[in-house]
């Protein structure tokens, strides 16, 4: 089954029904809470031929990592630039990328960055530079997801029969799209670092569950326990039902609770906006009643494989 986001939209999905069963009884009330709470507008969107705000969020997503930890893992990005084929030479290019950022091509194939013992200090770049080399990462992560036909038919199909320069691939990024990414790096550093700083433990940076072999899913942040999912958006933040349920689908999936996890949260950076909730008084009040986190993942679990195809 999966990925859990598509899941989450087919009401009739096995996945999507169990959390509608069980979950909606008090998620009204969240749901205002979150609203009420809502601030303006910080970061505007651009128009989409200006920049997709699709690879504009998956961007975000790579200069988070890169603002959390000194040698983010590349690997997916590597996936990206194995999938656009020899010819194209961009595993060589992204090798060359991540030295001049001070990450090493070890982060090509390493995963020893994805489970760390944080908080670590992040990558000392200029902040312009960094959002051209995120634009460049999230192609190829959006090549690696759509394979090779997608690949090429997008920016980088221009290089399918040759290899590229480092300036090259860099100067591929919009300038509107460097803007975003730059007001995106203001905001992580004003508002959502000095919040996860404090948190001293086990971190994970796009972190899979057990349950990800069941129902594909893979989050943004954890933070020594706090689940965190980055959302940039331009529509006002309202904690649609696919949301709140994309959070506690994550939870579940981590059967064995290997993270730890106590606090789920999610952060609208175009709002700068950081909700958080412990996750056993979320539970009880969507349910309307106690929950057993156990028992829950238990059943989810058993649900999973059942449907497993």
């Amino acid at each position: 089954m999966g990925p859990l986001t598509e899941e989450l939209k087919d009401k009739d999905s096995p996945a999507r029904r169990f959390l509608d069963e069980r979950f909606t009884v008090g998620l009204r009330d969240v749901q205002r809470r979150y609203r009420t709470a809502a601030p303006a507008l910080v970061v505007p969107t651009v128009p989409r031929e200006d920049a997709n705000p699709g690879t504009v969020g998956t961007a975000a997503d790579w200069l988070l990592r890169f603002m959390l930890h000194p040698r983010p893992s590349l690997r997916l990005a590597t996936m990206g630039a194995v999938l656009c084929g020899r010819p194209a030479g961009l595993v060589g290019v992204l090798a060359d990328v991540a030295t001049s950022v001070g990450v090493g091509v070890g982060a090509l194939e390493s995963t020893d960055s994805d489970d760390f013992t944080g908080p670590l200090p992040g990558v000392a770049a200029d902040s312009e530079y960094l959002a051209q080399v995120c634009w460049f990462l999230a192609l190829l992560t959006e090549a690696f997801r759509g394979g090779p036909l997608v690949a090429m038919a997008g920016p980088l199909g221009r290089f399918r029969n040759r290899q590229p320069s480092v300036d090259e691939v860099l100067h591929m990024t919009p300038k509107p799209a460097i803007s975003q990414l730059s007001a995106f790096h203001g905001v992580f550093e004003a508002v959502l670092l000095p919040k996860l700083r404090n948190r001293l433990g086990p971190w994970a940076l796009g972190p899979e569950f057990v349950g990800s072999a069941l129902l594909n899913a893979d989050a943004d942040v954890i933070a020594a326990g706090l689940l965190i999912d980055l959302k940039t958006a331009a529509a006002k933040p309202s904690l649609g039902v696919h949301e709140i349920f994309q959070v506690i689908g994550y939870t579940l999936l981590d059967f064995d609770n290997a993270y730890e996890l106590t606090e789920a949260g999610i952060f609208s950076a175009r709002y700068t906006y950081l909700a958080t909730w412990h996750i056993d008084e979320l539970l009880n009040e969507l349910a309307g009643q106690p929950v057993n986190l156990a028992d829950v993942r238990h059943q989810f679990r058993s649900l999973l494989i059942a449907n497993h195809r």
